[in-house]
């Protein structure tokens, strides 16, 4: 018996007693280690990147808006095919009227030549 259950005086009782157990703090491993700062990098760069593909996009929604501004209508290309049109039916309309009168200069000198040779006759 022990020596403190044959002093007491008081009357005997069961006494419990509970297992007292401590733990040391339990440190990472060096592959953890470099797990959990691969893991942090990946996370980091995964953030980077989504920032750079919203930027992209953003980019490139304002590229499409300004294409879209400086891209001419249909009806705008239609009326300067018809303006440009005009001006070629114009300019070979001038310039079929300066080969006539270029003939009919030709053929007056031609007659012209023709009637001194038959009064040379």
């Amino acid at each position: 018996m022990s020596f403190l259950r044959a002093t007491s005086t008081l009357p005997l009782s069961r006494a419990s007693y509970r297992a007292l157990s401590t733990s040391s703090i339990r440190s990472k491993s060096l592959t953890e280690s470099v797990k959990d700062a691969a893991d942090a990098v990946n996370k980091k760069v995964g953030q980077t990147l989504a920032s750079g593909l919203e930027s992209a996009q953003t980019a490139t929604e304002q590229a499409k808006g300004t294409v879209n501004e400086k891209t001419p209508s249909q009806s705008e290309i239609d009326s300067k095919a018809s303006s440009v049109a005009q001006g070629a039916k114009e300019t070979a309309e001038s310039a079929r009227q300066n080969a006539n009168q270029a003939l009919g200069s030709a053929a007056g000198k031609a007659r012209d030549a023709a009637d001194e040779v038959n009064k040379r006759v």
